[in-house]
């Protein structure tokens, strides 16, 4: 394409530019709103469709209600473990059953594997 039978465009590093803007004028500002339901039939007329979800999907019960864990302990730090659901289940059975957090029955799982292993007792790995 040649751009002698297009206009230039002018250089942003030009210091001398006499652009006259005196022939643009500001548009209207309406307040109007066009109808929801026009803009919908035009929409769908052309082949675009809505990205609104039809219906919102009903959350899945949670088959176990989970208690809210939160405590004031003094511990301040975190230990993220990938667990299996059989021993997930059973931590928390042992924190629900002795009504402790479950930092604290940490701590006590902790401190009975040390006295195992002072016993000589190896529990080994499952």
């Amino acid at each position: 394409m040649s751009t002698d039978t297009h206009a230039q465009r002018a250089s942003i590093f030009d210091d001398d530019l006499d652009l006259d803007l005196s022939s643009f004028t500001p548009r209207g500002v309406t307040t109007e709103r066009p109808d929801k339901d026009a803009l919908r039939t035009v929409a769908e007329a052309r082949g675009f469709s809505s990205r609104e979800p039809l219906a919102a999907p009903a959350p899945e019960p949670l088959a176990e209600p989970q208690l809210q864990r939160r405590y004031r302990t003094g511990r301040n730090r975190q230990l993220n473990l990938k667990v299996t659901d059989d021993a997930l289940r059973r931590f928390y059975a042992l924190a629900d059953a002795q009504g402790l957090v479950l930092g604290e029955v940490f701590e006590q799982a902790v401190i009975a594997l040390e006295g195992a292993l002072e016993r000589g007792e190896t529990p080994g790995r499952k």
